[in-house]
C-alpha cells in the first residue's frame, strides 16, 4: 500500500513539473523586452537567447550550422504568440567585432512586397483605390497602363519588365543605358543607385519606353518594378511618402519600434560568403519592392497582426493569401504555409506562416549566400523539417540533418539580379 501510495506522489510531482514546464508563455513587447510567464526581463549582452524546455536539440541544429560557417544572423520560431527558439549569431559587423543581438536589424530585402501589399489592401478599404482599376489613372503617360490593373501589379502578372532584373528589357531611355554601359560588372550599380535610388522620375521614364514581355494577366512573372509602382500609388494616394505612410499605418500599429525604411548605423552590415568582407551598400533604391529594415521580433509581431487579421480586414486577408499560381498579394502562399524571401546584397531573410500549426518562423542572415549556396531559406526549411520531424526516434536526428541538406528548391523558380542583387522566390517544400 505505501509502495502504491509513493507512485502515486512520484507520479503526481513529476505530471506538475511537466504542467510548469509546458505552460512557459514566452513573449515580447514594444520595448523589446522578454516577458516570460507575465515576468519581464531585460534582453542584452552575448548570451540573449530563447529556448523554451524540449527544444534544445533545435539549438543544437543551429548551432551546428553556425560552427560551421554556415549561418550568421538571428533566428525565432514562434507557436502562436508565444516565443519557443530566438538566437543570434555571429557577427553583424566582422570588421568592428560587433556580434548581432536579437535586436539587431537587418536588411529583409523583397520580404518588404507583404507590407506593401498590405498598404495597398488598407487604401482599399478605405474606398480610396480599386483593385481593378487600370494604373493609367496614376501613369497617364504609360501606353499599356489601360491595360495594366493594380491586382496585375500585387498578383506579378503585369507583364512589365523588372528593373532589377532585367536591366537589357527595362532600360531604354537613351541617357541611361550610356550611363550602364560606362560601367562594367558590379562597379555600374554604385553610380545606379548613387544617382537614381530615390528617383522615380529615371523609372518611369524607362517605364513608358519598354514593351510588355506578355499580355496582362495571361501569365505569372516576378517583378520588382510591379510593387517599386505600388509603392508610387501609396504615396499619391495617400499624400504621403511610403516611408511616413507605413511608419504611421503599418511599423505604428504592429508596434514594430525597431523597423523603417531609412538605413541606421548601428544596422548589420552584409558580409560576403567567406563572412569576412563587409559589404557596404545602399539599398533604398528597391524602394517599396524591398528596403525594409527589421528585426526577428518586430518581424513576429508583424507575423502575428498580419495573420491573426489586426491590421487589416478577415476579407482583405483572406484575398490577399489567395494565390494565383502560388503567389497572393506580396506573399507565397502553398498549401498551408504562406510567406516570403529576399535576397540582396550580403543578406537573405525569411519568414514563413503555417497556417494550420499557427507556426511562424523567421530567419534574417547577413551573408551573402552566392557562392555558399545556403541562405534563409535552406535555413527556414531546415527548422521546419526538424520541428515537423520531433516524434521520430533520437537516432534520426543526424540523418534528418543530412536529409535537409540534400532538398534542392524544387517548387519554386530563381529570379537573379544584376551584382548579385538576387531574391529567391519561396521554397515551398513541405514533403518529407
Amino acid at each position: 500500500m505505501k509502495k502504491r501510495y509513493l507512485l502515486l506522489v512520484i507520479l503526481f510531482i513529476y505530471s506538475c513539473m511537466l504542467t510548469l514546464t509546458s505552460c512557459n508563455k514566452t513573449t515580447v513587447d514594444s520595448n523589446n523586452n522578454v516577458i516570460v510567464n507575465e515576468e519581464t526581463r531585460k534582453i542584452d549582452g552575448n548570451a540573449e537567447k530563447i529556448v523554451e524546455p524540449g527544444y534544445e536539440k533545435l539549438e543544437e541544429l543551429i548551432d551546428d550550422e553556425a560552427s560551421n560557417k554556415k549561418f550568421q544572423g538571428s533566428v525565432l520560431v514562434g507557436d502562436g504568440d508565444d516565443i519557443i527558439f530566438a538566437k543570434a549569431y555571429g557577427y553583424a559587423d566582422a570588421q568592428e567585432k560587433i556580434e548581432n543581438k536579437l535586436t539587431t536589424r537587418f536588411a529583409i530585402a523583397s520580404n518588404t512586397k507583404q507590407f506593401t501589399a498590405t498598404a495597398i489592401m488598407q487604401l482599399v478599404e478605405q474606398n480610396k483605390i480599386s483593385l481593378d482599376e487600370t494604373i493609367d489613372k496614376y501613369f497617364p503617360d504609360y501606353k499599356y497602363g489601360n491595360k495594366i490593373t493594380i491586382k496585375n501589379l500585387l498578383q506579378m502578372r503585369s507583364g512589365i519588365p523588372d528593373y532589377l532584373n532585367e536591366l537589357d528589357l527595362f532600360m531604354r531611355e537613351e541617357d541611361t543605358k550610356k550611363i550602364l554601359k560606362e560601367y562594367e560588372s558590379n562597379a555600374y550599380y554604385d553610380k545606379y543607385v548613387e544617382d537614381y535610388r530615390w528617383s522615380s522620375e529615371i523609372i518611369l521614364k524607362n517605364l513608358y519606353l519598354t514593351e510588355l514581355l506578355f499580355e496582362p494577366n495571361e501569365e505569372y512573372d516576378y517583378c520588382n518594378t510591379n510593387y517599386y509602382l505600388l509603392g508610387l500609388i501609396i504615396e499619391e494616394v495617400s499624400g504621403m511618402s511610403f516611408e511616413d505612410y507605413l511608419g504611421e499605418y503599418i511599423f505604428k500599429p504592429a508596434k514594430m519600434g525597431s523597423s523603417s525604411v531609412i538605413p541606421l548605423n548601428s544596422d548589420a552590415k552584409g558580409h560576403g560568403s567567406d563572412k569576412s568582407g563587409v559589404i557596404v551598400a545602399n539599398y533604398e533604391f528597391t524602394y517599396a519592392a524591398g528596403a525594409i529594415y527589421s528585426n526577428i521580433f518586430d518581424m513576429f509581431r508583424w507575423s502575428r497582426m498580419l495573420h491573426k487579421g489586426d491590421i487589416i480586414t478577415r476579407k482583405s486577408y483572406e484575398e490577399m493569401i489567395t494565390p494565383v499560381d502560388d503567389y497572393g498579394y506580396g506573399l507565397f502562399v502553398k498549401d498551408n504555409i504562406i510567406g516570403h524571401s529576399g535576397v540582396i546584397d550580403g543578406f537573405t531573410s525569411n519568414t514563413e506562416y503555417d497556417i494550420n500549426k499557427d507556426r511562424t518562423i523567421i530567419v534574417l542572415e547577413n551573408i551573402d549566400p552566392e557562392t555558399d549556396n545556403l541562405d534563409a531559406q535552406y535555413h527556414t526549411n531546415l527548422i521546419r523539417e526538424y520541428l515537423d520531424g520531433q516524434v521520430e526516434e533520437e537516432n534520426s536526428f543526424n540523418s534528418l540533418v543530412k536529409r535537409v541538406r540534400r532538398i534542392e528548391d524544387n517548387s519554386a523558380g530563381l529570379y537573379s539580379m544584376d551584382n548579385e542583387l538576387a531574391a529567391r522566390v519561396y521554397t515551398l517544400n513541405t514533403n518529407k
